[in-house]
């Protein structure tokens, strides 16, 4: 069993990803969580040398001491392996780690960030095209995961936004099922 990074870790990791990011980084948890689902879902395997640099937008980041350095590195392949984790383990429970905003109707699902990082770590893993079912799950996640959609995902309304919720978490369910299934 991989253990968990406690609230405090994970407060931690943002603080770090906000305090090393740019505007090419991964700047919160719910990106990295995506990120690393999709990287766990990718039939090859990419290695920290190469994904590391891409959470930090380009380039590993100039720490401001040694120990900074450590508890960036060593919080991130926790967390990775933690994601990884809990798709191998728990598929059928698996939960992404979205964002919730409060709206005048009350609380609101945001899967913005987490879409955004799944569809890098699919650029990173440079997945192959995939059958159609599969091409399907992928455009329910990347619908909310690149920014030329932002203008058709402003004009959904709340209760069709609310439905893409179960979409994407199946979607993300299924990808990682299809990857990993064995080969026939």
């Amino acid at each position: 069993m991989h253990l968990a990074l406690s609230e405090k870790e994970l407060d931690r990791l943002e603080d770090l990803l906000i305090k090393y990011g740019n505007d090419y980084s991964v700047l919160n948890v719910a990106e990295l969580n995506g990120f690393f689902t999709a990287l766990a879902s990718s039939p090859t395997t990419v290695t920290p040398e190469h994904w590391l640099p891409v959470v930090a937008g380009g380039k590993v980041p100039k720490f401001k001491s040694p120990a900074e350095e450590e508890a960036y590195t060593a919080l991130m392949l926790r967390y990775a392996g933690e994601v990884a984790a809990q798709l191998s383990e728990s598929l059928d429970t698996f939960e992404p780690l979205f964002e919730e905003t409060e709206s005048e109707e009350g609380p609101v699902t945001v899967m913005e960030e987490w879409c955004f990082g799944y569809m890098r770590a699919v650029q990173v893993a440079g997945w192959n095209e995939l059958p159609r079912e599969q091409a399907e799950q992928l455009s329910a996640i990347s619908l909310h995961g690149f920014e030329d959609n932002i203008e058709l995902l402003d004009a959904m309304t709340p209760e069709q936004l609310r439905a893409c919720v179960p979409q994407v978490v199946e979607a993300a369910r299924a990808l990682y099922r299809y990857q990993k299934a064995p080969v026939r």
